[in-house]
């Protein structure tokens, strides 16, 4: 089996196992937690496809998840648009301003960037705190509708919002990972990542690149938003604070960056552990995630995907790689 229909084949059985869930686990409490960690996923694996693969560091992830969230919750709430349409109006309000921000930011590099992408993501939160006749101001936006056709019964409710986030995210993720893995654009941004003179001299437009990443990473940071409204029934513009930012880096950090299926598996399993030690106190799990972060980031550089390609089979996978490439190599020559 090629490494492609490998990749295929499990992914499409970690979606089925997830679908199970609820008929494994049909309690509310492990669906909402659930459901919230599949939409972080999603958030943590869009701001890995600009900073892990094109490396473009951005701190304003929040910023396009918020507002995602709010263009969704509005549209909804005062022009009466369907819940699902507004999934496509968030998605595209967030990719549009992404473009808006990433055309004059990304003449800049580093913590430039880093610092023009935070003032951006502190600009939306100020102003959805701030336009009361739109976004309620301090106190958000609720009382709008959520996805439609689902059950009224809370458990089965619960459980058709799951599997209504489960199918967005993975479409979302499947079509991240084709962009990143299996595009022309995939080479361009590794090659962006490496070098971004050597790779504008080799004939890549890398403005282009760095555009179409930021555009994409933006427009599925803003799906995430979107999701979050409708499945919360509330945003308000803590959503945008810098701490949103700061846990999708540290879940995709650890998970591994570059990879998008890490993020994914950090976002699950750090949430899900963040959620369950809220028993023993809040400020104790965000303790324990803290030094989990620490530890990975000291230890355990590459992430959960780097110990994975750590192993035998992956260095095995990793050597027949590099004789491909060198062989690809030396027939150019």
């Amino acid at each position: 089996m090629s490494r492609a229909r490998r990749a295929l084949a499990l992914g499409a059985a970690a979606v089925m196992l997830a679908g199970a869930l609820p008929l494994i686990v049909p309690h509310p409490f492990v669906l909402t937690i659930a459901t919230q960690a599949l939409i972080w996923a999603l958030l943590a694996a869009s701001w890995d496809l600009l900073s892990g693969y094109s490396g473009q560091i951005s701190f304003g992830h929040a910023g396009f998840f918020l507002v995602g969230a709010y263009a969704a919750a509005t549209v909804t709430k005062h022009a009466g648009v369907s819940p699902w349409a507004g999934l496509v109006v968030g998605t595209l309000v967030a990719g549009l301003i992404g473009l808006a921000v990433g055309f004059p930011a990304l003449r800049l590099r580093g913590h430039y960037l880093a610092l023009v992408t935070l003032g951006f993501a502190e600009i939306i939160r100020l102003t959805a705190q701030n336009w009361m006749s739109l976004t309620g101001g301090p106190f958000g936006i609720y009382d709008y509708r959520t996805f439609p056709g689902l059950p009224v019964e809370p458990l089965a409710h619960r459980r058709a919002a799951y599997w209504v986030v489960l199918a967005i995210v993975a479409a979302s993720i499947a079509v991240m990972v084709k962009t990143c893995e299996h595009t022309p654009a995939a080479k361009a941004f590794r090659a962006i990542r490496e070098d971004e003179v050597l790779a504008a001299t080799l004939g890549i437009h890398t403005t282009a690149y760095k555009l179409l990443a930021f555009g994409l990473s933006a427009g599925f940071a803003g799906l995430a938003g979107t999701l979050y409204a409708y499945y919360i029934v509330l945003v308000s513009p803590t959503v945008g604070a810098v701490g949103t930012t700061s846990l999708a880096i540290g879940m995709a950090v650890f998970g591994g960056l570059g990879t998008i299926w890490g993020p994914v598996a950090g976002a699950l399993l750090l949430y899900g552990l963040n959620e369950a030690l809220r028993f023993v106190g809040v400020v104790y799990n965000l303790i324990v995630v803290g030094l989990i972060l620490m530890l990975f980031v000291i230890f355990v550089p590459r992430g959960l995907a780097g110990a994975v390609a750590s192993g035998p089979r992956g260095r095995r996978r990793a050597a027949a790689r590099a004789g491909g490439e060198r062989a690809l190599g030396t027939t150019g020559n």
